[in-house]
């Protein structure tokens, strides 16, 4: 008998959050704590993110697919756009979404994981069209994240490898008993009660609680995922099965369809669930999907690079952010996402000052290994000699420091800064509004990193321009708003 047989609901909560998926564990309680958070903001959850180049090309393919971004005339190209075009929730939901996906797809997962899977998506499309027919008022995106989530305890469960999944794995196929009485035996506990603890620990928040834990009155969404939890796994019966038929009658009383309008919404969900899924590159689970649709392979993105598509993008679309007087911080987070993913410089901080110009302190920083930056990259400013960020602010430079050239900047080189940045492969230029001065803008490519090109140094140039004079004129804007307005 192995020491893991037998340990209950704790165990294997912990078990699964420390041991066999800590990173999703990890990620899934940072996005959920942010969106959650009475005083979070846009920035905090794209920060999240950025921090990891492949989830953002992922999240950003969701979001332009058709599914999330019907009008393909205007692709999103940026987390900040993102954010603005789709909503705080729906970028939340994309991003669980695609670490669940990315996390459990990782390894070679048993069939029982690409099964639940499976359900999970089939569910949610399924729930959100039930939803949109019975005239709920949540969010659809929430409906479709909380169905992923529904069985997101044995999802975990079988996405690893040990001996007492092997043994469970094996009774449940004899089929001794029902599966809850089985879990039971073996585990010590249930897989329902293992997602009710893994929701808890990852703050997975009310609707997965509520789903979980109905009562006697649920929500219509409630009600809407667990009748598309019933619609999913009865599907695989068969479209003519007596399973089926009994849970079609549910759906036309719910939805108000009759049951011919009903089928065949129910037979197009389960079409658009396995595009979907492909979607979120879960390829390898369509197959489970009771579709008639072609499944579509599509590749894997590839790891950050300089992209000058994306670099135009973004500038146009700082201009017509500037028209519509976005947020300043949303503006911000652009510009350091530009920087890091456009011009491919691998770290990048934007430094604000204070209002009397006495220190900088980095406020939207991007790229990997740049935690130190978040923390500690706070410098006096108040004359031009009392650092190098203090000397590029007050003489508004565009300064690059190279390999192997000369600089007569190294007096203002301090033993911090040396820590922090590449101080012989990094460019640094000052941001005004007009003549009132913003901060400054750090890139480097990280320790030991390749040399900075030219190519980029013009490209960082032009977009540090671009900021300020993007601010000179949102300024000006608001400037003439408010007189308007007397």
């Amino acid at each position: 008998m192995s020491n893991d047989q037998n340990q209950g609901t704790e165990y294997w909560a912990k078990q699964l959050s420390n041991v066999e998926l800590p990173v999703l564990s990890t990620v899934m309680q940072e996005i959920s704590a942010v969106t959650q958070a009475d005083d979070s903001c846009a920035t905090q959850l794209s920060e999240i993110i950025l921090k990891d180049s492949a989830l953002t090309a992922k999240v950003l393919r969701v979001a332009n697919s058709a599914y999330q971004n019907p009008n393909t005339e205007n692709p999103i190209n940026t987390i900040s756009r993102a954010v603005v075009q789709l909503g705080f929730q729906g970028i939340k939901a994309i991003s669980l979404s695609v670490m669940m996906v990315d996390s459990l797809l990782k390894h070679e997962p048993k069939e029982r994981m690409l099964e639940w899977m499976a359900r999970g998506f089939h569910t949610g499309v399924q729930a959100e069209n039930l939803l949109m027919h019975a005239g709920g008022n949540e969010k659809e995106e929430e409906v479709f994240i909380t169905s992923l989530l529904l069985h997101v305890g044995e999802m975990a469960f079988w996405s690893c490898k040990n001996k007492v999944a092997d043994e469970l794995d094996e009774s449940l196929d004899a089929k001794s008993a029902g599966d809850s009485e089985i879990e039971q035996e073996i585990l010590g506990t249930s897989m329902k009660q293992i997602t009710q603890a893994l929701a808890a620990q990852w703050n997975l928040g009310k609707h997965v609680e509520e789903a979980l834990n109905p009562g006697h009155h649920p929500s219509k969404a409630t009600e809407a995922v667990l009748l598309g939890d019933e619609i999913s796994i009865a599907a695989e019966k068969g479209w003519d099965s007596q399973e089926f038929r009994d849970v079609l009658v549910k759906a036309s009383l719910y939805s108000g369809l009759g049951l011919e309008d009903a089928r065949k919404m129910i037979e197009e969900g389960a079409d658009k669930a396995a595009s979907v899924a492909v979607t979120y590159g879960a390829n390898k689970i369509c197959h489970l999907i009771p579709s008639t649709v072609e499944k579509e392979e599509k590749p894997e993105p590839k790891s950050l690079k300089a992209d000058p598509q994306l670099q135009l993008d973004v500038l146009r679309e700082m201009g017509t952010m500037v028209e519509q007087m976005v947020d300043i911080n949303t503006l911000f987070q652009m510009v350091v996402e530009g920087i890091h993913r456009g011009i491919g410089l691998d770290r990048v901080a934007l430094c604000l000052i204070d209002p009397k110009v006495t220190t900088m302190t980095a406020k939207y920083v991007l790229g990997e290994n740049s935690d130190e930056w978040r923390s500690d990259m706070r410098f006096p400013v108040i004359s031009d000699q009392d650092n190098l960020f203090a000397h590029c602010l007050h003489s508004r430079q565009y300064l690059w420091l190279r390999r192997n050239r000369a600089s007569n900047l190294n007096h203002l080189i301090n033993k911090k800064i040396e820590r922090l940045i590449d101080t012989s492969n990094c460019l640094i230029s000052a941001v005004y509004a007009s003549n009132r001065p913003i901060g400054v803008i750090v890139a480097d490519k990280g320790k030991d990193g390749v040399e900075i090109s030219p190519e980029q140094h013009e490209s960082f140039d032009h977009f540090s321009q671009q900021t300020s004079m993007s601010l000179a004129m949102l300024a000006a804007k608001r400037k003439e708003a408010l007189k308007n307005k007397r």
